[in-house]
C-alpha cells in the first residue's frame, strides 16, 4: 500500500433531461382468441370420443364371450346326461341276471363248476 491519498474520480452531474408528455392510458378490451380454443376442445372431443369406443368394444366383447361361455355349459349339461345315460344303461347290461338271460337266449348253459387251471403243471382242478 502506498501513503498517497487516495483520489476519487469526479461524480458526473446529472443532466436535467427534458420533460416528455406523459401518455394517455386507457382500459383495452381482453381479446379472446377462439382459434386457440379449438385444439384444446378438439382433442377433449377426441379423447372423449375414444373413451366411449373402447368401452363400447369391451362391452361388446364382454357380451360376446358371456353368450360363448353360455353356449358350451349348455353343451356340457347335455355331456353329462348323455354320459349318465348312458352309465345307466351299462349298469343296466352288466347287471349279473341281464348277462345271464342274454347268455340263455344265446344258447348257452350254465357252467355246473367253477373250474381253475392250475398254470404251473397246467391242471384243471373243481368242476366236475
Amino acid at each position: 500500500m502506498s501513503a498517497a491519498p487516495a483520489r476519487l474520480a469526479p461524480r458526473p452531474t446529472a443532466r436535467p433531461t427534458p420533460a416528455r408528455p406523459r401518455p394517455q392510458l386507457r382500459v383495452v378490451a381482453l381479446q379472446r382468441t377462439e382459434a386457440a380454443r379449438v385444439p384444446y376442445l378438439v382433442l377433449l372431443v377426441g379423447i372423449l370420443l375414444a373413451a366411449l369406443l373402447g368401452t363400447l368394444v369391451l362391452n361388446t366383447s364382454m357380451a360376446t364371450t358371456s353368450y360363448a361361455i353360455r353356449d358350451r355349459t349348455i353343451e356340457l349339461t347335455n355331456a353329462q346326461q348323455r354320459l349318465e345315460a348312458l352309465s345307466t344303461q351299462v349298469d343296466q347290461a352288466s347287471a349279473p341276471a341281464q348277462v345271464m338271460a342274454r347268455a340263455q337266449e344265446l344258447g348257452l348253459v350254465p357252467s355246473p363248476g367253477v373250474t381253475y387251471i392250475r398254470l404251473s403243471d397246467r391242471t384243471l382242478i373243481g368242476g366236475s
